[in-house]
């Protein structure tokens, strides 16, 4: 597509402003079971959304085909949208910023690397899993996926800009059995240049991930101080992140409506949403409205400081967009998102936290995060599992057991806050968090 043509094309056509965004993936997945490819998998996606400011309407077209035999039919109908428009909502196209950020992202260099390597990688780790000890019953699969992104924005503002992002990524599910016992766990790790990846550290992490379920009971019902691992923990973050939607806070539905500058949590608590961040998944140099991103903080010590923002929120609110425009797909309307979202590291070890707690429970793994929780409302009920501990030492594996309580209540009751900050795979993180007291219900 000759973009500059377009945009002239579409002055001339009576349009008043005019942007291309295009969307271009792909991505590659292979399976591996009992050492055999399973499936491979290679999907590709070129799209455009082009929309178009006319008689003071936005209209807009979605492209599959990079052809410019369909401009004229293309701006036609973009024209033909915006006058059977009857909102009064005002719309923007965005004239961009003075400057943009450069991304400084790890290298990745596996999709250079020719696929028998990929698939020499996982009957290596598939390997490596099955002889690590002999309750593992079955490597369920071992896979290796990529996906390569890239975004693109043009409009007759003058601007005109491109991000490029690409990650590879290890994923297993294995199964082990004692007896009668049979546990599944799974593991994943995103991939960067190959010196990086340890392939028999990743089995053994994996390894015991799934041991470590094998004889669990459960404990009886009550009050526990609770350490949650930082893989859960980014997972009920990510569940509770809409609370940081500026949309949502002005339409009165978000758990932080008229919160700013107020303490919500613990002063032991800052969330930061980094879209530079050098190892992010979700980092980009502009959001989907051609806006810059930047850092910046959502809560500093406890005190809520800004929702987070696309151009309409920022206009409805009376503030500056923070660039967390995004949408799902290029046929998607532009949403708010966060970028890369975590919780800052504390200095506390794991072990620290668990050798100060006389009587508690670990959980390491929550599950029906979407039916056990209210957004509107912070209260979550949630079947977990983990470990139980009594003087400081984990005594036994547990599961069958619900942790309930309120999340705003439970982020003001933070007792340690760990070091061992990780992202999950939406780019939301957090360190292991001790909380004071949960309601535990078991026996």
């Amino acid at each position: 597509m000759h973009k500059q043509r377009w945009l002239d094309a579409a002055k001339a056509a009576g349009i008043e402003q005019l942007e291309i965004y295009e969307q271009k993936s792909r991505s590659t997945s292979i399976r591996l079971f009992e050492g055999s490819v399973d499936g491979y998998t290679i999907s590709e996606c070129n799209g455009f959304a082009i929309r178009g400011i006319y008689k003071g309407n936005m209209g807009i077209c979605f492209l599959e085909q990079d052809d410019d035999a369909l401009l004229e039919d293309t701006l036609c109908r973009i024209k033909e949208n915006a006058e059977v428009i009857t909102s009064r909502d005002e719309v923007e196209i965005y004239a961009g910023d003075s400057a943009y950020p450069q991304l400084q992202l790890r290298s990745c260099t596996w999709n250079t690397h020719p696929d028998a390597e990929k698939i020499e990688m996982l009957k290596t780790v598939e390997q490596y899993i099955k002889e690590s000890d002999a309750r593992i019953a079955q490597v369920m699969n071992t896979s290796y996926g990529e996906v390569d992104v890239e975004i693109a924005i043009d409009n007759t503002l003058g601007v005109h800009l491109h991000d490029a992002q690409h990650a590879a990524y290890i994923s297993t599910a294995v199964m082990a059995k004692d007896q009668e016992d049979t546990k599944i766990a799974g593991d994943w790790q995103y991939l960067y240049d190959d010196v990086c990846f340890d392939a028999k550290k990743f089995a053994a992490g994996v390894s015991r991930k799934v041991l470590d379920k094998l004889s669990a009971e459960s404990v009886q019902s009550a009050q526990y101080p609770v350490l949650i691992e930082n893989e859960a923990m980014a997972d009920l973050l990510a569940a509770f992140s809409g609370m940081f939607d500026g949309e949502n806070a002005y339409k009165g539905i978000s758990l932080l409506n008229d919160s700013i500058e107020k303490q919500i949590f613990s002063d032991k608590i800052t969330i930061v949403d980094d879209p530079l961040l050098k190892n992010g998944y979700n980092s980009r140099s502009f959001d989907d409205e051609g806006v810059a991103c930047r850092n910046k903080i959502l809560v500093d010590k406890g005190v809520l400081k800004t929702y987070l923002h696309n151009l309409k929120s920022a206009k409805l609110m009376n503030c500056e967009t923070t660039g967390n425009g995004f949408k799902a797909g290029y046929a998607s309307n532009v949403g708010i998102a966060p970028s890369n979202l975590f919780i800052e590291n504390g200095s506390t070890s794991m072990d620290e936290m668990i050798a100060s707690m006389e009587e508690g429970i670990i959980v390491t793994e929550i599950t029906g995060l979407h039916a056990g929780l209210n957004a509107m409302t912070g209260e979550f009920s949630l079947q977990s599992q983990g470990w139980y501990v009594k003087d400081g030492k984990k005594v036994k594996p547990v599961n069958l057991i619900t942790i309930a309580g309120n999340f705003l209540e439970a982020m003001k009751q933070v007792e340690m806050l760990g070091n061992d900050g990780k992202l999950n795979a939406g780019s939301i993180g957090s360190p292991s968090i001790l909380f004071t007291s949960l309601s535990v219900s078991g026996l």
